[in-house]
């Protein structure tokens, strides 16, 4: 039988639309990847929910971030219920470092523009810091425990998200590309996925930093470029409580034993090595936050291509020119985080023809 609607792309964000829509009732549902689920970015990802600790500004983007994390304990809840698996959510907060002057009034600064959001946020100095993580360099000047925020296994709640999804009836098609499109009037009418053609309902493009090339066979210019990541784990003697970031780097314990360290930027690039710079970078900045962590051996190295949408925010809603084509990508260093809102913003569209949250601050009007 015809799906009723078709997701392209495996990823988190993919998975998790596939979840909300079976959630909702919303019909027969497919999903299409050309790798397998959440090989690109979503795998590749540390897994922070970082919300208060963040520098993001207040806005539209801000809240939906915070909306999302809302929405973990539930879902981690019942995914753990629906998969049996566990996505290794940890509540114990996060530990941003200072090692200046400069860098304490930045971070005094965020403590208190937080407060007055409502977030629970403790300002540490020195000594409160090394007495909550013992491992912490010694030249540490002070420091700011971000109580709400969060981390899970990305790993994980793609593997939850892909299994209770098929459990409730998504069907999948791993290895196999889009290919083509028939559309007529201003609706997609049929797709082509390696040697199957369907028909489906609603089209949604959730292919991460590939969107674009979906796009091009709908002649649609889609505003993503890929930003590649680099990282790093490594097994200390000592385990961190929670994680710990300093700059652009940080430090994120799992449940068997390894600390991700992550991680560079490089807006363009496409291939997914490790070079020998970035990893010195990455091990440095993390002895700079734990000395102990000098002699740590890497015991793997990956890095995954962010979606980078270059009209700064995720793109979620309508594509213009077609009634029945949803754009859901470009949510770069937070999709992890904004894949439970996005999930559920884009099985209301599909089902109610309307959102609880307003869309049009995140719609893309193709020229």
């Amino acid at each position: 039988m015809a799906p009723d609607i078709a997701i392209v792309g495996g990823g988190v964000i993919g998975c998790a639309i596939a979840y909300a829509l079976a959630h909702a009732g919303a019909g027969r549902i497919l999903v299409i990847d050309r790798g397998a689920p959440g090989a690109e970015a979503s795998n590749a990802a540390a897994g922070l929910l970082v919300v208060a600790g963040s520098r993001a500004p207040r806005g539209v983007l801000f809240e939906l971030r915070r909306a999302s994390a809302t929405m973990f304990p539930a879902l981690v809840d019942a995914l753990r219920t629906e998969s049996g698996i566990d996505v290794e959510y940890r509540d114990a907060g996060l530990l941003e470092l200072a090692f200046t002057d400069a860098e304490v009034d930045e971070l005094t600064g965020l403590v208190a523009r937080r407060r007055e959001q409502g977030f629970v946020v403790e300002q540490l100095d020195a000594r409160a810091v090394r007495e909550l993580e013992p491992s912490v360099s010694p030249a540490v000047c002070a420091g700011a425990l971000f109580a709400e925020d969060r981390a899970v296994n990305s790993e994980r709640l793609v593997q939850a998200l892909h299994r209770a999804a098929q459990a409730r009836g998504v069907e999948c098609r791993f290895g196999t590309g889009l290919t083509a499109v028939e559309t007529v009037r201003g609706r997609l009418t049929a797709i082509s996925a390696g040697a199957e053609r369907f028909t489906p309902g609603w089209l949604i493009i959730a292919a991460g930093a590939w969107s674009p090339e979906v796009g091009e066979l709908l002649r649609v210019k889609v505003p993503v470029r890929p930003d590649k990541g680099e990282m790093a784990a490594v097994r200390p003697a000592l385990p961190l409580g929670r994680p710990v970031v300093w700059n652009e780097g940080y430090l994120v314990p799992r449940n068997d034993g390894e600390v991700l360290i992550g991680s560079t930027s490089a807006r363009g690039a496409t291939d997914k090595s490790v070079n020998a710079e970035s990893l010195a970078l990455l091990l440095g900045r993390a002895a700079r936050m734990v000395p102990g962590l000098a002699g740590a051996i890497p015991v793997r190295t990956w890095a995954g291509l962010r979606p980078c949408s270059t009209i700064r925010r995720p793109i979620i809603g309508l594509v213009r020119g077609y009634a029945n084509v949803i754009l859901a990508t470009g949510h770069h260093r937070s999709g992890i985080l904004l894949a439970p809102i996005t999930g559920k913003l884009v099985a209301e569209l599909v089902v109610h023809g309307q959102t609880s949250i307003p869309l049009h601050p995140f719609g893309y009007r193709p020229r």
